[in-house]
Order: structure tokens, then C-alpha cells, then sequence
């Protein structure tokens, strides 16, 4: 919408016309303004004189749009104020008004220049456009070489002369000052009035100084004095220069995120500790959420990594009964209905069918494996037949060592350690000698179904076998295929060769399904690999989501604390609040600092966090690594985990914020400004 441009010499700069203010206090009705009206020219220099509580410093406010009159109209270059709305009256407050308060009002944590952009900062002027402008204007008030120095490295006098020039800062055509000798010696105080006076005089610009020292007067071109709220006198002294400027009202603009950025790393500097400890309680929360998941993710990872090494995606586990119920390695299979042998005839059966690329025989022998003195008892599978070698993840990983033929045998990195003893056991030693080696039972694999442990009807004699390699895949000892098929006459104890489960691989993965239907119509009961990674997938999803919760409680945790530690930074910044909407912050300019110093603690939390929960798993996998059944460790952290941290840290901390710092929003500003 285009700026309305007014000349100053044709109307008031400001004007009040029949202004009421009232106030409640407890059952009290104050009376701080009624009915005043006022015409200023620019160029001029008004004293108002009056006691304290007579009224002076609610008319100063009315003026500056830090407060809203109850009925009439102040009007500025033809313009009611009254009637702009909280965004407007904060543009208003930006560019054409500036303020200079007894109190200084002064940010302890900007230098003086910083405290002179401070405007043109909220009014999103670029860095170097403000630093030359308070450059400018600190070398005006006598200070540039006081440029670098805190409010507490000033005097009285000094500080007062950078507040005068961050009321300049953004060139207002009205500026007004609240006491502003109230905490100054006589000489300081006349300097300033002195300073304000060349301000109207030489600037043009309209002056009004709030103050009870008569001793102001011959600065003044005129003096209104007011009591109870009312204008008691008004004394023109000097008529105003005839001064002609163009002048165009404010408008809104944001502040640029790079400012916010800036104050809100100056808050949490400011408060370090507090900082550290609110970042804290995101960082806990971040890192129990990430190592709780983490645990799942890899217990997830190392399941299925287990899983696959028992044979690929195209391979199909057969039994000899129908399974029904879970496919969950969590739960045990349940059988039903009538048993049909698994024959070497079935086998061929198998390998003739629609899609199948072969089938073989399955096995799991629980055996005593003994070397010298030690001796454990453990599990040695099949490996298939030389024909289906090749098929890719059929075969364990072979760790060390070749692979067994005849009466040789591979064994797990575990049951390695366990046969050699010691404190650090190398499996690699094993690789050579011999071992014996006794089957106590078999059963159908580990997928084999319902057939259960099939007891030899006699206790069968030791063998001995020649280790070749060393396998850690899956924690199972392998032997190959001739052999197996050997053990199976000798435990089952019959004449006639039935095997209790058989692996039939698919030509594809697609040939997969309909070849498990096509086996199960013959009376087979069929597990599939890719079934079971589809429980297990759901099942440690729900697992994850658990614990996702129980870490996502720490954080919730957190947050609250967040919320109350910001509510506290709330009433204790609350005069810092009153100077930014002074010079022209608008409500969501104040609720974006807050959200933005609270965001980034959060983030930094998040960070601290990420690093605590990884250094907390990796610890785990550590202690966890010297046994070799979970080799590579069980905490897993993936990319998407790692951002999940951060954006959970950050969320919290936004949301935790979120109350306060619209509660930071809504301060009324002249309320703020002086509390202390």
C-alpha cells in the first residue's frame, strides 16, 4: 500500500484531541488522562511539567503508540494512531518515534554502537548500512570513541547520550523523552537538554520532554503542565520554526533472521549455565531416544543378517507336516494335520516342479563336540549340494580357512573359543586339527516345522573330523551334504531315508510363491524366508515404537522443563522485552527471538545428545563384540535416526518455547519496560 507523504509545515506532526485514559487499580478508577488536546509543530522543544502520578509519562506513551487512550485521537502527520493496529503501531514506533527513557534502557550486553543499531536492526536494515549510521551518530552525541564499551563502562551522562542517539537511529521525526535527567548530576542533565533542544532546533525534528525539573524551562518553546491528568496550563514561549519535511509513515518489515539469530546466541551466552542445563535436558532425552532405537535397529539388523545366512531370499524351508499359526522366529511353529515324509523321491519332486531351480535335504544335528578336554554342545547344519554351491547366499560366510569335503567340517567362531579356553581365544588356531564330534538328535533345521528333536534309538559313537575353516554368520557349525545325509541313516535308526526338512531354492524370487503353494498342496508344510523377515520386520517395529516412547517420555520431560525455565527468562527479561517493542519489535518479532535462543538450544542439545546415545552404543557393541555370537555389536545407528535426533530436539525445544514466548509476546510493552 503506498505511504501516505504529508508536509509538517501544512498540520501538526502530532496532535491530541480530547485524549481520556483511566486505569483500575484494585477497586480504584485512575483518571491519567482526560480530555487533552494538543497540537505540535515539528521544530519544537514542549516541556511537559507535572508530579509524579499527575499524568506526564501515560501522555508520553499515548504519544509513542506504547499505549492506546481509552476515547479520543492523536493524530501524527494527519494520521490516527489510535486506530493502527499492533503491527502498524510498532512500525509506527520503528520509524517515526524515537524514545529516550530515564533509566537509559540500555541493553547490558550490547556495545554502545550495537545499543544505537539496535532500531535499524528490528527494522531490518543490512549490518553495514546500521554501523555507519551509529557511527554517525555516537560521533554526533560526543562517543565514538566510547563505541566499543558496555552500558556498565559508561557513565550516567554517556549512557544517556547513547540512548539519545538510538533514538535517532532510525532518523523519527518525533522524539520523546520520558525523565530523561531523572538519574544524572546537574551538569550531565544539562548537556542532554541541551543535546535535545539542537535536536528540534537544528533537525526539525518535534521534541517533547516529560519532567518535574523547573530548571528546564528556558530550554523549552513551550510548557505544558499537567495535573491529575489534565492540562493545567500550557505556556508557548517560542513559537516553532517554520520547518517543511516530508515525512512517510512507517512500514512493517521482519526482522531478519541473521538479527534474531544474533540476539538469541547473545541471550544464551549471556546465560550460559542456564543455557547448558536446559540444553541438558534435551540431550538426555535425544539420547536415550536415540540409543533405545538404536539397540532395536541393530537387534533388527542382526536378526535378519542372521536370518539370510540361513539361505536366500529364493529358498524355501519344507517340513514334512503344515505349519500354521506365526512365522515369528519369536514364537514357536505350530502343526497341524497328517505327516508326509520327505523322501529322496519327494526331493526330486521338488526339483522338478514349476520354477524350482533344485531341492535338497535339511538338517540340524544337535551334537557334543569335544577337543581334548573342552567340549560344548552345539548345532551343525548341511551345507547343500555341490550342484547348488553357486547360488549366491546359500553357503555361510567362510570366515578363515576352505571349505570341507569328505569328513571335514566347518566351525563357529563361538564354539571355537569355547573349545580352545582362554582369555583371548583365536579361532583361527582350530583350523587343522581334529575334533570329535558325537550326534545326540536332529530336528528339521531351523525353520523345519513341526517334526521336532528325532533321538538315534542308541547312543551313537564319537567321530572325528578335521576342521577346514571357521564360520561366524549364524553361530552353526556346517559338515557337508554327503555327510549329512550319512548321519541321518545312523540317527534315525531305519532302513528307509526320510528326512525331516528339505530347502527348495526358486529359480526367482517371483517363482517363489506359488512354489511354496504348489508344495503345500503335496502336504508339505512351507516357510519362506521372506515371510519370516515380514514378521520380523513387524515385530521390531512395534519393538522400536516402544521404545521410541519410553525415550520420547525423557523428552517430553525435558520439554516441560524447557517451559519452565523459559517462563523464568520471561519475567526476569521482561524490561529487555519493553525496550525491543520500544524501539519497534512487533509482537512476533519478540515470540521469533524467544523461539529462535530456545531452537537453538535445542539443537545443540540434539547434537550433545547424538553424540551421548552413539557413544552409549558403541560402548555396548564393545563389551558386546568379545563374544562372537553378536559379532559387529547389536546398536545400530542409521542416517534417518540421526536426523530423527536432531528435528526431536529441535521440535521439543519449539514447542516447550512456544507457551512462553507468546506469553513474552503479549507483555504490554509500557508495563515491561518498566518493570524491573
Amino acid at each position: 500500500m503506498p505511504s501516505e507523504v504529508l508536509n509538517s509545515s501544512s498540520r501538526p506532526s502530532l496532535a491530541l484531541r480530547g485524549v481520556w485514559k483511566h486505569y483500575r487499580r484494585g477497586e480504584e478508577d485512575i483518571q491519567a488522562a482526560a480530555d487533552i488536546s494538543l497540537e505540535l509543530r515539528a521544530g519544537s522543544f514542549t516541556c511537559i511539567l507535572g508530579p509524579s502520578g499527575g499524568g506526564k509519562s501515560t501522555l508520553l506513551h499515548l504519544m509513542g503508540g506504547m499505549d492506546r487512550p481509552d476515547e479520543g485521537e492523536i493524530l501524527v502527520f494527519g494520521r490516527d494512531i489510535t486506530r493502527l493496529k499492533s503491527d502498524q503501531l510498532s512500525a509506527y514506533r520503528r520509524s517515526d518515534v524515537g524514545f529516550v527513557f530515564q533509566s537509559f534502557h540500555l541493553l547490558p550486553t550490547l556495545t554502545a554502537a550495537e545499543n544505537v543499531e539496535l532500531p535499524l536492526a528490528i527494522a531490518g536494515v543490512s549490518l553495514a548500512k546500521r554501523r555507519e549510521r551509529a557511527k554517525t551518530l555516537l560521533a554526533r552525541v560526543g562517543l565514538l570513541d566510547r563505541s566499543g564499551h558496555r552500558p556498565h563502562q559508561l557513565s550516567g551522562g554517556q549512557a544517556q547520550r547513547v540512548a539519545v542517539a538510538r533514538a535517532l537511529a532510525a532518523d523519527p521525526k518525533i522524539v520523546l523523552a520520558d525523565e530523561p535527567t531523572g538519574n544524572l548530576d546537574s551538569q550531565s542533565g544539562l548537556e542532554i537538554m541541551q543535546l535535545l533542544g539542537s535536536i528540534a532546533h537544528e533537525d526539525g525534528r518535534t521534541v517533547v520532554v516529560v519532567t518535574h525539573n523547573e530548571e528546564f524551562i528556558p530550554f523549552a518553546d513551550r510548557v505544558v503542565r499537567i495535573r491529575d491528568g489534565r492540562v493545567h496550563s500550557d505556556d508557548v514561549r517560542k513559537a516553532a520554526a517554520d520547518v517543511s519535511a516530508e515525512h512517510e509513515a512507517g512500514v512493517a518489515r521482519s526482522v531478519q533472521f541473521g538479527t534474531l539469530a544474533r540476539m538469541a546466541l547473545s541471550a544464551v551466552r549471556r546465560r550460559i549455565g542456564r543455557a547448558i542445563l536446559t540444553g541438558l535436558g534435551i540431550a538426555v532425552g535425544v539420547a536415550a531416544t536415540v540409543l533405545l532405537m538404536g539397540l532395536g535397529s541393530g537387534l533388527e539388523s542382526g536378526v535378519v543378517a542372521g536370518l539370510t545366512s540361513f539361505g536366500p531370499l529364493t529358498s524355501i524351508t519344507v517340513s514334512p507336516q503344515r505349519v500354521s499359526g506365526t512365522t515369528s522366529p519369536f514364537a514357536p511353529n505350530t502343526a497341524a494335520g497328517p505327516t508326509t515324509p520327505i523322501t529322496p523321491r519327494s526331493l526330486r519332486e521338488f526339483a522338478a516342479l514349476p520354477g524350482a531351480r533344485g531341492a535338497y535335504a535339511s538338517v540340524m544335528f544337535l551334537a557334543t563336540l569335544r577337543v581334548g578336554g573342552s567340549s560344548t554342545l552345539s548345532s551343525i547344519l548341511n551345507l547343500p549340494p555341490s550342484r547348488l554351491a553357486s547360488v549366491s547366499g546359500l553357503r555361510p560366510t567362510l570366515e578363515a580357512g576352505a571349505w570341507p569335503t569328505g569328513s571335514g567340517i566347518l566351525v563357529s567362531a563361538a564354539d571355537a573359543k569355547a573349545l580352545l579356553g582362554g582369555k583371548k581365544p583365536n579361532p583361527d588356531k582350530l583350523i587343522g586339527r581334529t575334533i570329535s564330534i558325537r550326534p545326540e538328535g536332529m530336528s528339521g533345521g531351523v525353520f523345519g516345522g513341526g517334526t521336532g528333536l528325532i533321538m538315534p534309538p542308541r547312543r551313537l559313537p564319537f567321530v572325528t573330523l578335521r576342521v577346514t575353516g571357521i564360520v561366524t554368520a549364524n553361530g552353526a557349525n556346517y559338515i557337508p551334504y554327503t555327510l549329512a545325509t550319512a548321519w541321518v541313516k545312523q540317527v534315525s535308526g531305519s532302513a528307509s531315508i526320510t528326512y525331516p526338512g528339505a530347502t527348495v531354492i526358486g529359480k526367482t524370487i517371483t517363482d517363489v510363491a506359488p512354489l511354496a503353494k504348489r508344495i503345500g498342496k503335496m502336504g508339505y508344510g512351507t516357510t519362506t524366508v521372506e515371510q519370516i523377515l515380514q514378521s520380523i520386520t513387524s515385530s521390531f517395529s512395534a519393538i522400536e515404537a516402544g521404545l521410541g516412547i519410553i525415550g520420547g517420555i525423557a523428552l517430553v520431560v525435558a520439554g516441560l522443563m524447557i517451559s519452565v525455565i523459559m517462563s523464568m527468562s520471561v519475567l526476569e527479561r521482561r524490561r529487555e522485552i519493553g525496550i525491543l517493542r520500544a524501539v519497534g519489535a512487533r509482537r512476533k518479532d519478540i515470540a521469533r527471538l524467544f523461539l529462535t535462543e530456545v531452537g537453538t538450544i535445542g539443537i545443540g542439545g540434539g547434537i550433545v545428545g547424538l553424540g551421548l546415545g552413539a557413544g552409549a552404543g558403541e560402548v555396548i557393541n564393545a563389551v558386546i563384540s568379545k563374544n562372537a555370537s553378536f559379532h559387529g555389536g547389536i546398536f545400530h545407528l542409521p542416517l534417518w535416526l540421526l536426523v530423527l535426533g536432531l528435528v526431536f530436539g529441535a521440535a521439543v525445544s519449539l514447542i516447550a518455547g512456544w507457551i512462553p514466548a507468546a506469553r513474552a509476546a503479549r507483555l504490554n510493552p509500557v508495563i515491561a519496560l518498566h518493570s524491573e
